[in-house]
């Protein structure tokens, strides 16, 4: 069969997780071709994933990574952004008259969604954030009186927009969510998915590459990883979209290396163009890209992330305590985040406030206190029983089938 991957290219969480669940496919022996854009297609690239270049699409921030609505408007208003989407779904549909998939595999998608109902073809769609919202006011500076009757239009202009991205969403024959199911539900707060779809709806658990049911001893994979010391292993897993990357890498060097002499820290900046060998920068490894990230996120004893889903399910499935900092005003990120806060496998923190004795103070927390860890052992227990590459490989293939 002939199955089109069609994952969001913005950052590398949804292309990392729809990859395994694409290589599976490819290991039964079905054809497969990924479109994507920007990050994704990136990726893509270096691993030498068949792919198709398709429109891009993204948001702007600001100089301090804070998402930027009033330029993102001004960039890809209304009828720019309209006509970007016509661009992706005449285009997506040229790729899919080429291909003749059997099936279609979204990954929070909606054009690839859209044009392979319009050629009926099944689509199997994966997201973690059914309700896309917005935030009503940037949180880190003041308003003027035309900033607040901006946001008051633009949030009542987005309501219209996401109906209208709910409604194509629903329109999949299956909907699959790589998150453990209640009430350890990571993207919880993100979902607000109708009845309506609730016969649709899968929660697979974490999309894990490596087989995370075999328990690897932390101390002999340290000196596998090159770290032969007894000292805790901090691993800061930057990833995002470039600008967001840059910051926070910048933030984290500049906090953490005071801190390497307690600790081992390593840091990934999350760019897969970049070399695969480490530096050192005050006392801490950094990579710019690490391809085996797992291997460092079950030897670590503490993870420091963005609050995306991706990274924040591969800590919960293998059990790691973490600090997450969300992209500024990056609602999805900050529901993550608060998720697992609750839950108490985490502490979030504004990035505004990321400095040396915040970070160490956090650590020390985490560490000192056994509760963090103990809850995450407690949770990675639930994933252990999902299998969520093959759950998501037999929906697929299943939905192909009835075609």
């Amino acid at each position: 069969m002939h199955v089109y991957v069609a994952p969001c290219g913005i950052g590398l969480g949804h292309i990392t997780r729809a990859a395994p669940i694409a290589n599976e496919l490819t290991r039964r022996g079905h054809t497969i071709v990924f479109s994507t854009y920007s990050d994704g297609l990136d990726y893509a690239i270096r691993n030498k994933l068949p792919s198709l270049e398709a429109v891009p699409i993204g948001f702007k921030v600001t100089s301090d990574g804070t998402i930027d609505f009033k330029m993102t408007a001004a960039t890809s208003g209304f009828s720019l952004g309209i006509r970007r989407f016509l661009r992706q779904l005449v285009l997506e549909m040229k790729y899919m008259k080429a291909f003749k998939p059997d099936v279609v595999f979204s990954d929070s998608r909606a054009s690839s969604l859209l044009a392979a109902r319009l050629l009926r073809i099944p689509v199997v769609l994966m997201l973690n954030q059914f309700r896309i919202e917005i935030m009503k006011r940037p949180s880190t500076r003041k308003l003027t009186v035309l900033d607040r009757l901006f946001f008051v239009i633009a949030n009542i202009g987005w309501l219209f927009i996401r109906t209208g991205i709910e409604i194509v969403w629903g329109r999949s024959q299956a909907i699959l969510i790589p998150d453990l199911p209640a009430p350890y539900t990571i993207c919880l707060g993100n979902l607000a998915i109708p009845r309506r779809y609730n016969h649709k709806v899968k929660l697979i658990g974490p999309v894990i590459a490596n087989h995370f049911h075999r328990v690897t001893d932390q101390s002999r994979l340290k000196r596998q990883l090159g770290i032969n010391s007894k000292k805790p292993l901090i691993y800061a897993a930057v990833s995002g979209p470039k600008v967001e990357r840059t910051i926070l890498v910048k933030m984290l060097l500049e906090s953490l290396n005071g801190i390497a002499r307690e600790y081992d820290v390593v840091v990934s900046c999350g760019d897969p163009k970049g070399r695969r060998t480490p530096r050192s920068i005050g006392g801490v490894r950094v990579y710019d890209w690490i391809e085996e990230q797992d291997d460092f996120i079950k030897a670590s004893d503490l993870v420091i992330s963005r609050a995306g889903h991706g990274t924040i399910m591969k800590s919960i499935a293998y059990g790691k305590p973490m600090i997450l900092i969300p992209i500024p005003d990056h609602t999805e990120q900050y529901g993550n985040a608060r998720r697992a806060t609750a839950l108490h496998i985490a502490e979030m923190m504004d990035q505004h406030k990321v400095n040396r004795q915040a970070l160490e103070g956090a650590i020390q927390r985490i560490l000192v206190s056994k509760q963090y860890y103990q809850n995450a052992v407690q949770i990675r227990e639930h994933a252990r029983s999902s299998n969520a590459i093959d759950l998501a490989c037999d929906t697929i293939l299943a939905m192909a089938k009835r075609r």
